[in-house]
């Protein structure tokens, strides 16, 4: 018997269970898109796969207007690039060219753009030589982030400036001329402050002690190993994969084709599909990325900080804890709609994008939502095991 192609094969789980659920998962990803007012929802992609089933979708309008989503469609991941980021710091570790408790001066006092003396100033003092690689993993450094703290001047610019190529030093003379060095949050491990320049000085400091730039390995370490064949730092380096891209949008602004997001980089600019993506959680989560199963486990030892509302996040080596009805997983999320996760205890994963920023919606109650309605179908065993031939 043929293999199935995955539209193919998203087709007919689709069939399977629309005959058995009353509101499938199809049916929730459409019940979730928007076509009318300013934030829309053009298209959803989702992936989920549990021990017995595979589904994967795709609805609406990849491009907002006429292209019909597939689920092979590549996407901005954003922030999820920081896992993969992470990921090699700790292979890097693991063959002992450097460590985690090491201070980042070590790898960038010869780096003219970063200035390690005066990149952390709190209280009248500098603190840029004493943080360490773990702190910028955990984003316990205290510096100040480009996309937060200078917000609106950081837009303007890039608005009227669609066309500017970003890289390591541009980034960096940027945070300076915004004077963020001078606006650090608290003194480094003293606290938790969500930061993109922290994963910028970690992909310099690969890039340093590699002597290659961060495309190559990102492609080396991990993309060519896992066969993520759609999947490519933009801007970086060529497109990789034929698949239709999904187009991101900030309110009505269509990022995809209107703004050169290169200043992602190793905080967020990698471009995937949900099959290539799911090919990472489960080699991350069965270590065929590490040496060590402790390495995994360093990944995910969890630190708590307190989030608005009073209530409280967990963030470790370039992962956060989530909980959906009741089960833990680990994960990230992205800023242009983009989310995955795992359960080390069920071995179920998730990821996919609602390819907007302001979604008319909370993303916690659309994944609870989805895999809600998974579950119940998982437990019936009415989705055939198929995911081997994909994935």
């Amino acid at each position: 018997m043929k293999y199935l192609s995955h539209i193919t094969f998203a087709m007919a789980i689709l069939f399977v269970a629309d005959l058995t659920s009353a509101q499938s998962p199809h049916t929730m990803l459409q019940s979730y898109l928007k076509t009318v007012g300013k934030n829309n929802v053009h298209s959803i992609h989702f992936l989920i796969e549990t021990p017995d089933t595979l589904f994967a979708d795709a609805v609406g309008f990849s491009d907002g207007k006429k292209l019909n989503a597939l689920p092979d469609d590549r996407f901005k991941i954003a922030s999820m690039t920081k896992t993969l980021t992470a990921t090699v710091i700790l292979q890097l570790m693991e063959e002992e060219r450097l460590k985690l408790d090491d201070p980042i001066d070590i790898y960038l006092k010869d780096i003219y753009f970063v200035k390690v003396d005066q990149l952390h100033q709190f209280g009248g003092k500098s603190y840029g030589t004493i943080i360490t690689i773990k702190q910028l993993l955990q984003h316990r450094s205290g510096l100040a982030d480009i996309f937060t703290d200078a917000a609106f001047r950081f837009n303007v610019r890039e608005y009227f400036n669609r066309d500017i190529q970003w890289n390591p030093a541009k980034l960096m003379r940027q945070y300076y001329h915004y004077n963020l060095n001078k606006k650090a949050h608290f003194v480094p491990g003293n606290s938790y402050y969500y930061s993109d320049v922290n994963y910028f000085l970690l992909g310099i400091i690969i890039e340093k002690i590699t002597g290659q730039s961060l495309a190559q390995q990102f492609r080396t370490r991990i993309l060519d190993p896992l066969a993520m064949n759609s999947t490519y730092l933009e801007f970086y380096e060529p497109p990789r994969g034929i698949s239709n891209i999904a187009h991101s949008f900030l309110g009505k602004i269509d990022v995809t084709k209107k703004l050169n997001t290169s200043y992602d980089w190793a905080g967020g600019g990698i471009v995937s599909n949900n099959y290539d993506l799911a090919k990472f959680l489960k080699g991350l989560f069965t270590c065929k990325l590490f040496k060590k199963k402790e390495t995994l486990d360093e990944m995910t030892t969890m630190i708590p900080h307190r989030k608005k509302l009073h209530q409280t996040g967990y963030y470790g080596l370039g992962l956060f804890q989530y909980e959906y009805n009741g089960t833990l997983f680990y994960g990230h999320s992205g800023f242009w709609g983009s989310t995955m996760g795992y359960s080390t205890e069920k071995k179920i994963l998730f990821c996919g994008t609602i390819n907007q920023v302001n979604a008319p919606f909370k993303s916690a109650d659309f994944i609870c939502d989805l895999l809600r309605i998974f579950d119940q179908s998982s437990s019936t065993s009415i989705l055939p095991r198929l995911s081997n031939r994909l994935l």
